[in-house]
């Protein structure tokens, strides 16, 4: 991590910038050093590489759902928000974050280039789209699933067939051709019945009355 005064000394600009170079070549990723960058581009502007932003933009958006972008954003100067590659990458992560994922593929296509420079970019965002599936639905047919990841025919079969036998998916065959998958009960996916407020206030006063009895 650069802190004090280093986070500010333009020397470490070549270092920083070859930092980013570095994890998009070996897959590897360091948050604090692309916003160290970010920060010396802010008091260096003349200095900005926006090919190196939008490389920490896109690994920070395979970080999803951490909140990286938006850490990464923040350092970045509005006017350059309003610029390409930069405004289209923010676009995808809205998509992405609001779930609109038929827009999300429909938007990425025009930022294929960029993206691509990536290594594992388009992995971990169907990480991203599955885990965001599994944490909403108990159910989900086989084509809303082909849709929502740009995924078909075999790719898919391996997927659910792997799901099924590491995770507890269950597939049904459904009357017109198509599949209904379940999905694994989670915390976020059940909806729990509200709790009564005495049972709020039930709750609350139990770890006080316990240890008063013992």
């Amino acid at each position: 991590m650069v802190v004090g005064a280093d986070a500010y000394d333009h020397r470490k600009l070549p270092e920083l910038e070859r930092k980013v170079a570095d994890q998009v070549n070996t897959g590897t990723y360091d948050l604090d050093a692309n916003l160290a960058l970010l920060r010396l581009y802010n008091v260096q502007p003349e200095r900005i590489d926006l090919r190196l932003v939008a490389s920490i933009l896109i690994k920070a958006m395979m970080q999803l759902p951490k909140p990286d972008f938006a850490l990464a954003l923040h350092m970045i100067p509005e006017r350059l928000q309003e610029e390409q590659p930069v405004a289209a990458l923010i676009a995808l992560t809205q998509h992405l974050e609001g779930a609109r994922f038929q827009k999300y593929w429909e938007a990425v296509d025009a930022c294929r280039d960029i993206v691509k420079a990536v290594p594992g970019y388009y992995e971990a965002v169907r990480a991203y789209i599955l885990q965001a599936i599994q944490s909403t639905c108990q159910k989900v047919t086989r084509a809303t699933l082909a849709q929502s990841l740009r995924a078909d025919g075999e790719t898919l079969d391996k997927l659910i067939q792997d799901k099924v036998a590491s995770e507890g998916w269950s597939v049904n065959k459904t009357p017109g051709g198509g599949a209904i998958i379940s999905l694994p009960k989670n915390d976020m996916n059940t909806i729990r019945p509200p709790q009564s407020a005495q049972g709020m206030r039930l709750n609350t006063m139990l770890p006080m009355l316990v240890p008063a009895a013992q």
